[in-house]
């Protein structure tokens, strides 16, 4: 083999940078709903991590030998971190999806608190009836699109029944209210990929 003077590869420093679990600032570019013949509804959201994140500070990992995601040390043995800018942009989509059961059965209305919750975190509010009770109102793609939030990532297993693979994936869990959040507009999500 012939060497090349120039053509260096540091794994630490060329390598591919693993995403860290944590929280970050985030808009929802994509949405899915599918519902299904009990009445019940699921939304399923795909994210895209907004610019404000190179206002963060993230563990730096780095992939080991069998190719999964190390923290990365010092010479002492102290954990560095890296700024969050090079998430910018990456999409993640939300596990298990975000669920509405229209008709729960008596004692059952615990199945929409996360429903509840994750709408009014991204802005969306409920009227309430006389009773004080909140009525739930179906979001449409058009309520949710753009929406910003925080959102936690973590890596999630995940198995094809039909073919039997298997893997880790990074995927949103969860979602809160964003203190500094915006919402795109329709043409900042309508941004053309394509570079001619």
């Amino acid at each position: 083999m012939l060497d090349l003077e120039n053509a260096l590869f540091d794994e630490e420093t060329d390598g591919i940078i693993p995403v860290p679990p944590g929280n970050y600032p985030a808009h929802i570019t994509d949405v899915k709903i599918r519902t299904f013949d009990s009445g019940s509804t699921v939304y399923n959201l795909t994210f895209k991590v907004a610019p404000e994140v190179s206002n963060q500070t993230v563990p730096k990992l780095s992939m080991n030998g069998d190719g999964t995601p190390t923290a990365s040390t010092d010479k002492d043995g102290n954990a560095l971190t890296i700024n969050g800018a090079f998430l910018s942009g990456k999409e993640f989509r939300l596990d298990n999806g975000m669920w509405l059961t229209p008709n729960p059965a008596k004692g059952e209305g615990w199945k929409n608190r996360r429903y509840t919750e994750w709408c009014e975190s991204l802005g969306l509010e409920f009227k309430k009836n006389k009773d004080g009770k909140k009525k739930l109102g179906q979001a449409e793609e058009d309520d949710l699109l753009g929406r910003g939030c925080t959102i936690q990532l973590k890596e999630v297993a995940w198995e094809n029944k039909d073919t039997g693979q298997s893997g880790k994936a990074m995927k949103a869990v969860s979602l809160s209210n964003w203190d500094k959040s915006y919402n795109l507009s329709s043409d900042e999500l309508a941004v053309d990929d394509l570079p001619f």
